[in-house]
C-alpha cells in the first residue's frame, strides 16, 4: 500500500496506522449501530405500538405483517445483496477467509433495512448478525478505499465487528472477544490493540446517543434477590450445562434443516422468506388465541424476545410455570428456523439468549419445586442458561461468559456461568462438530479451524515440512542466468550467497517477472540489483507458528532454511504452500 509506505518512511509504524483506522471504524460503526437500533425501534412501534400500531389487537395482523415484511425482505436481498439473508455471520467469515475481507458497501444498508423489517414485524431473530455485517462492511470499506493489504483487511473487518457488537449490546469486552475468538482467532497485540480501540470508541458513542452518557445494562436483573453461589450447586449447573448443550445442538441442526428445506422448494428465492413468515404467523396466531386473547402485544417468542428474557430473570418467572417455559422454548426454535431458515434477515444471539433463559428458568423452577434450591436462586439458573446456550451454539465460551456479565452487570453468577458455559461448549461440540457459524462454511468447502490451531502449529517443526532444493546464485551473476536456471530447475525463487556461501538474500519470481517486462534491460541487470535483503533464515527446529510469522513479515512465498551446523548457510527452501499442506494434514488428525 503506497500510503503506508510513505508513512513508514516518516517513522509512522504500521501498528499506529491500523489503530488510527480502528478509531475511525469504531466511530462509524457506533453511529451505524445507533441508526440500526433506532430503525428497529421504529419498525417495532409501527407494527406493535400499544395504541397506534398496525396490530392493535387484530389477530389476523399477526400473520399479515410478517408476510408483507418478508416479501419486501426477499425482494430486497434477492435484488441487491443476497448475502444479507439469514444470520449473516458466516458470510462475513467467508469474506475474510476466501475474499480477502472484501465486502460490498451495499450489504450494510440492505442488511440494516431487511433486519429491521424482519425483527420489527415479529420475525424471530436478533441484532448480532446484522450489526456484524454492518460493522464488517464499514471496516472493509475503509480497507478497500485505502487499498490495504489482505493481512490488514482482516483486522479492519474485525474492528467493525467488535465495534458493532460493543455498540448494539453495550458490551465492549464481549465485542473484542467475539471478533478475536470467532473471526480472527488471533490474540496477538498487533490484532488486539486496533480491535480494542474500535470497540471502545463505538461503545462510547452508544453511551452518548442511546443512554444519555451513562452505562446501562441491557437486561436489569432483580436486585433484591440474595443469591450466593455454593459449590454444592455444581452438580445442578453441570446438568444445566448438558441440557443447554442439547438445546444448542437441536437449534443448530433444526436451523440448517430448515435452510435445506427452503433450498429444495421450487419457487423463486425472493418468495421463500414469505413462506417462513406465514408459518411464523400461524404459530403466533394460535398462541395468542389460546394463551393471550385480546392482547395488543406481539407473542413473546416473536422478535428478539427481550421482554420474555426480562421476565425469566425476575420473580415474574413464577407466573410462567415450567410447562409454559418449555412450550416457549419449542416455539422459539420453530419460529427462528422459520424466520432465518427461509431467508429472513437477523441474528442468532437473541434467540439463543431466549432459549437459554427459558431452559434455565424452567430448570430452576423444577429444582425449587422439589426443594433443592431457594426461591431467590431461580433467576440465577435463567442467567446461567443464557450463557450456556449461547456458548453451545457459537462454540465461543469466552464470548458467552463475558457477554452475559456485560448485558446484565450481575457478578454473583460469574462462577456458575463459567462452569456451565464450558460444559455446554464441550458437550455441544461432541453433539455437533461445527458451531452455528462454521457449519455453513464447512458445507461450502471452507475449512475453519479453532483457537487450537496455534497449538497445532506450535507442535510442528520446520524440518517436518517438505522443502525444495535451494538454487544458489551470486550478486554479480547476470539476470539471464536466473532465467536459464528457472527453466532448468522449475523454480522461481533463488538464494543469493556471497563467495563464502553465506546467505545474502532472495531474488523472487515476482521481481524477475517485473524485470522481464523490459526485455531490453535484461542483458544489463545483475542479480544484486533484484536482491531482497532482510529475509530471515528459518532454523530447522523452528515451529510453524514462528515460520508463519516470518512469512507475514517478509511478504514472500519461500523462506530459506539454514543448515544445522551453520546458521548463515542455506540448505533448502520452505514454501507457504508446503507449510499449509503440512498443517492441514495435522488438522485432519486432530479433527477425527
Amino acid at each position: 500500500m503506497l500510503m503506508l509506505r510513505i508513512l513508514a518512511r516518516g517513522g509512522f509504524k504500521e501498528e499506529y496506522f491500523l489503530i488510527t483506522l480502528a478509531l475511525l471504524i469504531g466511530a462509524a460503526t457506533g453511529l451505524g449501530a445507533h441508526l440500526f437500533f433506532e430503525l428497529i425501534e421504529y419498525a417495532t412501534h409501527l407494527a406493535y405500538g400499544a395504541s397506534d400500531g398496525l396490530f392493535a389487537g387484530r389477530p389476523y395482523m399477526i400473520v399479515v405483517m410478517p408476510v408483507v415484511a418478508a416479501l419486501a425482505v426477499g425482494a430486497m436481498t434477492y435484488r441487491f445483496a443476497r448475502e444479507a439473508k439469514g444470520h449473516g455471520v458466516p458470510e462475513v467469515m467467508d469474506a475474510i477467509y476466501r475474499q480477502g475481507g472484501v465486502i460490498r458497501a451495499r450489504v450494510a444498508i440492505v442488511k440494516a433495512v431487511a433486519s429491521a423489517l424482519t425483527i420489527g414485524s415479529g420475525g424471530s431473530a436478533g441484532t448480532e448478525g446484522p450489526i456484524v455485517q454492518i460493522g464488517a462492511a464499514v471496516g472493509s470499506g475503509f480497507g478497500q478505499f485505502l487499498n490495504v493489504e489482505r493481512r490488514q483487511m482482516g483486522i479492519l473487518v474485525a474492528c467493525g465487528v467488535a465495534g458493532g457488537i460493543a455498540a448494539i449490546f453495550n458490551a465492549p469486552i464481549a465485542g473484542v472477544l467475539f471478533a478475536l475468538e470467532i473471526f480472527l482467532k488471533d490474540f496477538s497485540l498487533r490484532a488486539f490493540a486496533p480491535v480494542v480501540f474500535a470497540s471502545v470508541i463505538s461503545c462510547s458513542i452508544t453511551h452518548a446517543l442511546r443512554f444519555g452518557g451513562g452505562d446501562v445494562a441491557i437486561f436489569q436483573v432483580y436486585q433484591d434477590a440474595q443469591y450466593n453461589f455454593s459449590g454444592l450447586e455444581l452438580p445442578y449447573f453441570l446438568l444445566l450445562g448438558v441440557l443447554c448443550a442439547i438445546v444448542a445442538a437441536v437449534f443448530i441442526k433444526s436451523l440448517y434443516a430448515a435452510e435445506d428445506l427452503a433450498d429444495r422448494l421450487t419457487i423463486p428465492d425472493y418468495l421463500k422468506p414469505a413462506i417462513g413468515a406465514f408459518g411464523l404467523g400461524i404459530l403466533g396466531l394460535i398462541f395468542l388465541l389460546t394463551t393471550e386473547p385480546g392482547s395488543h402485544q406481539m407473542p413473546s417468542f416473536f422478535g428478539n424476545g427481550y421482554t420474555l428474557i426480562e421476565t425469566a430473570i425476575s420473580p415474574k418467572v413464577f407466573n410462567e410455570g415450567v410447562g409454559l417455559l418449555l412450550l416457549l422454548l419449542v416455539l422459539k426454535i420453530l419460529a427462528t428456523c422459520l424466520t432465518l431458515g427461509s431467508g429472513g434477515s437477523g441474528g442468532i444471539f437473541a434467540p439463543s439468549l431466549f432459549m437459554g433463559a427459558v431452559t434455565g428458568g424452567a430448570f430452576g423452577l423444577i429444582l425449587y419445586q422439589v426443594g433443592l434450591i431457594p426461591q431467590d436462586s431461580i433467576t440465577a439458573y435463567a442467567l446461567v442458561g443464557m450463557a450456556a446456550v449461547l456458548a453451545g451454539t457459537t462454540h465461543a465460551p469466552l464470548t458467552a461468559i463475558v457477554m452475559l456479565y456485560e448485558i446484565t452487570r450481575e457478578p454473583k453468577v460469574i462462577l456458575p456461568i463459567m462452569f456451565a458455559a464450558i460444559v455446554a461448549t464441550t458437550v455441544a461440540q461432541n453433539l455437533c462438530r461445527d458451531s452455528i457459524y462454521t457449519l455453513k462454511l464447512r458445507r461450502r468447502g471452507v475449512r475453519v479451524g479453532t483457537l487450537a490451531d496455534l497449538t497445532i502449529l506450535k507442535g510442528i517443526s520446520a524440518h517436518q515440512v517438505a522443502t525444495s532444493p535451494a538454487v544458489l546464485v551470486h550478486p554479480e551473476d547476470p539476470l539471464q542466468k536466473l532465467i536459464d536456471l528457472a527453466t532448468e530447475n522449475e523454480t522461481g525463487d533463488f538464494v543469493v550467497v556471497d563467495p563464502d556461501g553465506a546467505f545474502q538474500g532472495l531474488v523472487i519470481a515476482e521481481d524477475i517477472r517485473t524485470a522481464l517486462l523490459q526485455p531490453e534491460a535484461v542483458p544489463l541487470l545483475l542479480v544484486g540489483e533484484l536482491l531482497r535483503q532482510g529475509i530471515p533464515i528459518i532454523d530447522p527446529d523452528e515451529t510453524l507458528d514462528n515460520v508463519m510469522d516470518a512469512f507475514a513479515k517478509s511478504n514472500v512465498q519461500s523462506l530459506p532454511v539454514g543448515m544445522d551446523n551453520n546458521s548463515d548457510h542455506v540448505k533448502c527452501l520452505i514454501t507457504r504452500q508446503a507449510v499449509m499442506t503440512r498443517y492441514h494434514q495435522e488438522f485432519e488428525v486432530h479433527s477425527d
